[in-house]
């Protein structure tokens, strides 16, 4: 598909943040030049954070959970460390307030027979006399749409009997319930659309080698999937919360799961044993997730920054420097834009909570390793070849 170009500004595109000053990681005290989930703490200590909440509680080498945090102790509990981020973490988010009013929702998907488009309406594109400029949010706005555009596009036109495009355009389509052949198929759509919003919204993409990007486009496609399909879902099917959107013109569902496996091509696969673990697998997945979208109630800039700060948690990757840094400086100009945000058009003077709980979000939905030990299982189930798309992205193969 033919990639929709987009006029480039040199000023928002290439302007830099500030340098930021030498600060002291709250968790340890080692000295630190960035901040990591919204409060000051050292890459170390990030990092050990990601890996312990996927592991199972550690116990207190003491056994009093109040052992001595430092940089260079040569006695260090793991337990007291985790305890100490989590703590530093909830009293960032304790000390502020969240405003009262609603914010004004994402432009959505029209209502379920017809799902379209983001609309463009909104504040992003005619900004405020005075207000901060937010070039990185503005034109993520428009990148999304575009993607949103190309998955649409590709998945109705990839289909059997074809709609019309007048009838794509309007909107005018079913849903149907996914199936393995859709969702691998769409699966290439949606990493292909990412690539091409990468290129377009962030200039150093295309520096970067082809292993680097093909790296950041699927790690971002696994952590931001589950989140795009339950937040779509949320305005497509807000009376129906057992529902998510697995393609974007698709949903998926326990009672949906029970034939999506009906077109698997591969014979001598276990397709029951396969729809019990998938039937499972929706059941406790989609409705959790559907409930933390609708608690978080994001506004369209909260959508757009969780969608970039998402992309750009590379440092947990372990990738060359260069993308590290350039990571750190996205998160940093997203969320400074993001504050901006908060400040003149909530009219808030207390967010840190706020962006503390976008943090959260990202965290809940970060769940590659649940969704592949599952894609492990129906491969060793026979429904997914080892050269299955969808259970390859999983794996990050080439």
């Amino acid at each position: 598909m033919t990639k929709v170009p987009i006029a480039r500004n040199k000023e928002s595109m290439e302007s830099s943040p500030p340098s930021v000053p030498d600060r002291r990681c709250l968790v340890c005290g080692a000295p630190t030049t960035s901040a990591h989930y919204g409060v000051d703490a050292c890459r170390a200590c990030t990092v050990f954070y990601r890996k312990a909440r996927k592991r199972q509680p550690y116990a207190c080498r003491t056994g009093t959970r109040k052992c001595k945090v430092t940089q260079d102790s040569t006695f260090t509990c793991k337990r007291c460390r985790f305890d100490r981020f989590e703590q530093i973490l909830k009293q960032s988010g304790a000390r502020e307030q969240r405003a009262t009013e609603s914010p004004a929702s994402l432009p959505r998907p029209i209502p379920p027979r017809i799902p379209d488009l983001p609309s463009v309406e909104s504040s992003a594109f005619s900004p405020a006399v005075g207000r901060t400029p937010r070039p990185l949010l503005d034109k993520c706005a428009i990148c999304y749409k575009l993607m949103c555009a190309m998955r649409r596009n590709s998945e109705l036109n990839a289909r059997p009997n074809p709609p019309h495009p007048s009838k794509i355009n309007s909107g005018e389509y079913e849903i149907p319930p996914s199936t393995y052949k859709s969702m691998d198929r769409s699966s290439r759509f949606f990493v292909t659309s990412i690539l091409d919003l990468s290129e377009t919204l962030y200039p150093e993409f295309t520096t970067f080698t082809k292993e680097d990007q093909w790296t950041l486009a699927v790690s971002f496609y696994n952590k931001i999937f589950m989140f795009d399909a339950a937040y779509r879902a949320d305005k497509v099917y807000p009376d129906d919360t057992l529902k998510c959107l697995g393609e974007y013109t698709a949903y998926m569902s326990a009672e949906g799961a029970e034939h999506f496996f009906d077109d698997c091509p591969n014979e001598s696969a276990n397709v029951e044993d396969a729809k019990r673990q998938l039937v499972e697998f929706i059941g406790m997945a989609l409705p959790s997730a559907r409930i933390a979208i609708r608690r978080a109630k994001l506004d369209e800039n909260e959508f757009l920054a969780v969608l970039i700060l998402t992309f750009w948690f590379a440092d947990c990757l372990h990738m060359r420097d260069e993308i590290v840094q350039t990571s750190e400086r996205y998160r940093q100009q997203v969320l400074r834009e993001l504050q901006a945000h908060y400040r003149e058009d909530l009219k808030l003077d207390d967010y840190a909570a706020r962006i503390g709980e976008l943090f959260m979000l990202i965290f809940n939905f970060d769940r590659n390793t649940d969704v592949q030990e599952q894609f492990e299982m129906y491969r060793l189930l026979g429904v997914f070849a080892d050269d299955t798309f969808v259970y390859r992205l999983q794996t990050r193969s080439e």
